[in-house]
């Protein structure tokens, strides 16, 4: 079973930076496979990794203060996972040095938020002032006839 740890992209979401997929298997003929496709020898770097993906599914913000845990995960798997694993797993496990990236990113989404209000607000005020438009000049041509 192939298990996703996905952040949604900048665009869509404030905790947006990564996309990390971690193979991880239940199934005892899968699990022969996945075994060797990420070089994993042993179930204690398969609950290792289960432990990871569990803290990353974590909110994103607290990931990016604080990511001693995945730090503390990550140097047991060191040297013992491939290393293109360890390579991914490594930016994973200092989420920390991101933390500026994560502000100004939560910082879009909000400008966004509020630039997609302000529209609308000025749909909604510009559509009333056609309509007022409209009634003025109902009222103006009423006030011609009655002349």
């Amino acid at each position: 079973m192939l298990t996703y740890i996905l952040v949604p992209q900048e665009q869509d979401s404030p905790d947006s930076f990564f996309s990390f997929a971690i193979n991880i298997s239940d199934d005892e003929g899968e699990e022969a496979s996945s075994s060797l496709a990420l070089g994993i020898a042993s179930a204690e770097i398969k609950s290792k990794l289960e432990d990871l993906l569990a803290l990353l599914q974590q909110d994103i913000a607290q990931l990016v203060d604080d990511s001693d845990l995945a730090k503390v995960i990550f140097k047991t798997l060191r040297g013992q996972i491939p290393a293109d694993v360890e390579e991914m797993l490594f930016q994973v496990a200092h989420l920390e040095s991101r933390q500026l990236q994560y502000q100004k990113a939560v910082q879009r989404h909000a400008d966004r938020a509020t630039h997609a209000q302000l529209k609308e607000e000025m749909l909604q005020v510009k559509h009333d002032a056609n309509e007022k438009h409209k009634s003025i000049g109902i009222l103006q041509s009423l006030c011609d006839e009655l002349k």
